[in-house]
Parts: structure tokens; C-alpha cells; sequence
């Protein structure tokens, strides 16, 4: 059957504990450092990380100020673009205004000059045409 052999047992268990003790200083305390380097690694990155989503929070905010500035001042210069249009149009709207007041004025004027020569050349002839209709109605 089984026999157990003591000098045997006893080198196994120097064995192994011998080698847990060089692969403990060899690979062991070794792998715990880089493992525990590796975590304060990823720790420090997304602390990183947290505080450019915070400044990017605050840049965009600046970003949305900016924008905002630039519509208002966009449609300042727009507004004061169509006021100084309008204000054109209106000149240019009452100066020709005035102009068509003006040549109508020389229009009626030379209406009425024509109206009195007319009137003049027809109290001229108003015997002629006196004598005309009398020599006519006394035919009928």
C-alpha cells in the first residue's frame, strides 16, 4: 500500500516553500507593484479626464457667450444696415417726390397759360363767331 517515506515529506515542504518564496520576491511583489502602479495610473487619468470635462463645461459656456455676442452684434450691424436703407429710400422717395410736385406745378401752370391764350384768342374771334351763328340761325 501506501507507504509514507518523513525525509521525503519534509524535502517537499522545504521545496515548496522555498519556491512560494522566490516566485513571492521574483514574480509576486513584482506583478502587485505594476498592478497597483497601473491602478494610480488609471486614477490620475480619469482624474484627468474629469477636469477637462469640467473646463470643457466652462469653455463651452464661454463658446455659447461668444456666439450669442456675435448674433447680437450681427443683427446690430443688420438693423442699422436696413434703417440706413429705409432712410435712403425715403430721401430718394421725397426728393423725387418733390421733383414730380415741381414739374407738375410747371405742368398746371402751362395749363393755365394755355387756358388764358385760349381764352384770348377765342374773345378775339368771339365777334366772327357771333356773326357766324346769327347768319346761321336765321336761316333756320
Amino acid at each position: 500500500m501506501l507507504e509514507i517515506n518523513p525525509p521525503l515529506v519534509v524535502l517537499t515542504a522545504i521545496v515548496f516553500l522555498g519556491l512560494i518564496a522566490i516566485l513571492n520576491s521574483l514574480l509576486y511583489k513584482p506583478m502587485l507593484k505594476f498592478i497597483d502602479e497601473r491602478n494610480a495610473s488609471i486614477k490620475a487619468d480619469e482624474e484627468s479626464v474629469s477636469q477637462n470635462a469640467n473646463d470643457l463645461g466652462a469653455y463651452e459656456a464661454q463658446i455659447q457667450s461668444i456666439i450669442a455676442d456675435a448674433r447680437s452684434e450681427a443683427n446690430k450691424i443688420k438693423q442699422e444696415a436696413i434703417d440706413a436703407a429705409k432712410n435712403a429710400a425715403a430721401d430718394e422717395i421725397s426728393s423725387k417726390k418733390t421733383a414730380l410736385e415741381a414739374e407738375y406745378t410747371q405742368f398746371l401752370n402751362a395749363l393755365n397759360a394755355q387756358k388764358d391764350e385760349l381764352k384770348a384768342s377765342l374773345l378775339v374771334k368771339l365777334p366772327e363767331l357771333k356773326t357766324a351763328l346769327n347768319g346761321k340761325l336765321s336761316r333756320i
